[in-house]
């Protein structure tokens, strides 16, 4: 079996998520599986009324392969969701596809998504120059979040403590070249520091922890130094994980829930999660889960076997036929 996995960056020491680029790579070479490690943007993109199989890379051609696997997550540009949506409709299966990569780059196309299914989520505002201070306290009130739409590891995400606090960071916004890139959500208090992490693997909790701040940070990702506890999630909060990875059509997915009053709210979604962290917290190796979903996948559907029974009844009418004929 033979795959590729696109990766923005070349899978080296210092690169973030260069590690779990290589624990894919490895683990596949202990399954036999040849994993290639591409970079979208050395694609040439190539679109004609061709039917034969075609990939241009680096100034040489490759074979197909038997599936795709894009770790792009946030910074996923039109060009890379080009090259994925071209090998998708060539008929390559895609872990994710391109719709769900797409939703899941865009923070608030992500929560548009989950709200449309009726999925629970923090009230969020799409932020626009000059802000409307009153809207903002009036919808969600203070402490307030800021996020950047595109943003992972928990970096571009501030929290402002009250209305003063919010119109200085919003004048310093308002001066910045991409003013339409944040958006302002709704502070959950009871999930101050902490949230939980949930790995869905074709419709399966693969594995889940607890992340928690240890400096009193309202975030608790563990690349800002949080910790991570393996945890058996209730029964209603995997559910709201497995919904989730539906509703934004996921293969694999890391899915964010804050603890809220009434129960839980999905955070963030993630189509290329993190998890050299999660498995240090957890005894799962995700890449073989993920490679257990592919090959469960892509093994074509066996032939139904007819019963005995169906067989008997089969000749019974050639046998009725024969004494009729002999008759």
């Amino acid at each position: 079996m033979r795959g590729w996995l696109l990766f923005h960056n070349d899978v080296a020491d210092g690169v973030p998520e260069a590690e779990e680029i290589r624990r894919f790579i490895e683990a596949g070479k202990r399954r036999g599986i040849k994993l290639d490690a591409l970079r979208p943007r050395d694609f040439e993109l190539i679109v004609s009324t061709e039917r034969d199989w075609r990939a241009e890379y680096a100034n040489g051609k490759l074979p197909r392969p038997d599936f795709i696997i894009p770790r792009t997550g946030s910074e996923t540009s039109y060009f890379t969701l080009a090259v994925i949506r071209q090998f998708e409709r060539m008929g390559v299966p895609l872990i994710n596809g391109a719709e769900a990569v797409e939703a899941c780059a865009d923070k608030l196309q992500t929560l548009q998504l989950l709200s449309a299914s009726g999925l629970p989520i923090p009230t969020t505002i799409l932020a626009k120059f000059p802000v409307d201070v009153d809207v903002i306290e009036r919808e969600l009130g203070f402490p307030v979040v800021v996020k950047k739409l595109r943003s992972t590891r928990g970096a571009g995400v501030v929290l402002c403590q009250d209305r003063e606090q919010f119109d200085d960071l919003a004048s310093l916004l308002g001066d910045a070249a991409h003013q339409s890139d944040f958006i302002f959500q709704q502070y959950i208090a009871r999930s101050h520091g902490r949230d939980v992490r949930l790995l869905v693997i074709g419709d399966k909790i693969a594995a889940s922890m607890e992340r928690r701040s240890l400096n009193g940070n309202f975030k608790s990702n563990i690349s800002l130094g949080g910790s991570g506890e393996c945890i058996n999630p209730p029964d209603e909060m995997a559910q709201l994980a497995i919904d989730a990875a539906k509703a934004l059509r996921l293969d694999i997915a890391g899915i964010d829930v804050l603890y809220d009053e009434k129960g839980y709210r999905i955070c963030e979604a993630n189509s290329s999660p993190g998890f050299v962290g999660l498995e240090k917290a957890c005894p799962v190796s995700v890449p073989d889960k993920v490679f257990d979903y592919i090959i469960d996948r892509l093994k074509p559907p066996e032939a139904p076997r007819r019963s005995i029974w169906s067989r008997i009844t089969r000749r019974k009418p050639k046998e009725k036929v024969r004494e009729t004929e002999k008759a």
